[in-house]
């Protein structure tokens, strides 16, 4: 995994997301929220975008151990194409759309809304309330049951599973 902190355009990115955020706080407080969530909203992926790209062999770890892991019995890394998604409010209140990583079925029936982090965003307990919520809405719904497991990177490579219920020893802190 590349250390996205040493990249330059890392660092544009993140004096650019500072650089909006100061200058939308002068925007008048009526008819403007929108706009200035959208502009912060923004920038700010842009930095999101590169620590995601600077991570991207970690999902391809995960999906590895998946394959690997013989208590599951299927599982799809899900593309922006599936147009799997779940709704959910940031910290402005606005409608936004979170795309999980992976959907796991385990051996034992559960299936599973998986979230791998590298670095986490002001928004992702947002995404975490929603993705919990959405599992209990399909488990009622369907009879099948559902829940949701986010793995950080850093637990995932100091845990080293073998197994997918080797994740499930990862404190509540890290398991939402």
């Amino acid at each position: 995994m590349q250390d996205y902190r040493r990249l330059r355009v890392y660092a544009n990115a993140h004096a650019l997301a500072i650089s909006v955020r100061a200058a939308t706080r002068v925007f008048p407080r009526s008819g403007y929220a929108s706009l200035k969530s959208q502009m912060t909203s923004a920038a700010e992926s842009i930095g999101f975008n590169i620590v995601e790209g600077c991570c991207a062999s970690s999902q391809k770890e995960f999906a590895r151990f998946l394959q690997k892991a013989n208590d599951v019995q299927r599982f799809a890394k899900l593309p922006e194409q599936f147009g799997f998604a779940i709704e959910y409010t940031d910290n402005k209140v606005n409608l936004r759309y979170y795309e999980p990583d992976f959907v796991v079925l385990a051996k034992n029936g559960i299936h599973h809304i998986i979230e791998t982090k590298g670095l986490e965003d002001v928004n992702v307990v947002n995404k975490d309330r929603a993705a919990k919520l959405w599992c209990e809405n399909t488990t009622r719904l369907t009879g099948k049951p559902w829940d949701y497991l986010k793995v950080l990177q850093t637990e995932f490579t100091r845990l080293q599973p073998t197994s997918f219920s080797d994740l499930l020893v990862l404190s509540p802190s890290q398991l939402v």
